[in-house]
């Protein structure tokens, strides 16, 4: 007879690998919260249920990453920070006139458009729905001219939004 044996790792280290790809879809805050609370809620269960130390440490570090996922959207943000002259370089493209194929990939993010908007801010959205945007916008954090849903500060010249 056969026996499989499952490494109990496998199933803590699920929840927060959908979070870091549901932040990097990317979801607007409230829509990764609530992809993401419930993943919380799994790994916590198995975290209470579990007898072994070394399912207690996963289950722990999977509850921070989905935690900081919900918080901070880190794996958004990182994946921007290490993208950041690719995403000036095709903002740039945009703001001179030039022309840019759509969609296209910056990093693990995808551009379905990019547009000087009508208010003459630089808009690469990963999202182009008629019901509203979302994506990256390079303004200031203060004053941005759209109607939002929500709003994240990637730093002093980049924000992610979705508008309402």
């Amino acid at each position: 007879m056969i026996h499989f044996r499952v490494k109990p790792n496998v199933p803590v280290g699920i929840p927060p690998m959908i979070g870091v790809l549901a932040s990097l879809w990317p979801l607007d805050g409230t829509l990764l919260a609530v992809v993401c609370l419930p993943l919380i809620l799994i790994t916590l269960s198995v975290a209470i249920a579990t007898r072994s130390l070394r399912q207690l440490f996963y289950a722990i570090t999977a509850f921070a990453i989905l935690l900081s996922t919900i918080l901070y959207n880190m794996p958004l943000r990182t994946a921007f920070a290490f993208s950041r002259s690719s995403f000036d370089q095709l903002a740039d493209d945009v703001e001179s006139g030039r022309s840019v194929d759509t969609p296209c990939w910056i990093g693990p993010i995808r551009i379905c458009k990019a547009e000087t908007y009508g208010n003459g801010v630089i808009c690469l959205w990963t999202d182009d729905s008629p019901g509203g945007h979302t994506g990256f916008v390079r303004h200031g954090p203060s004053n941005l001219p759209f109607n939002l849903w929500s709003h994240s500060i990637m730093n002093d010249s980049w924000q992610f939004i979705a508008e309402d």
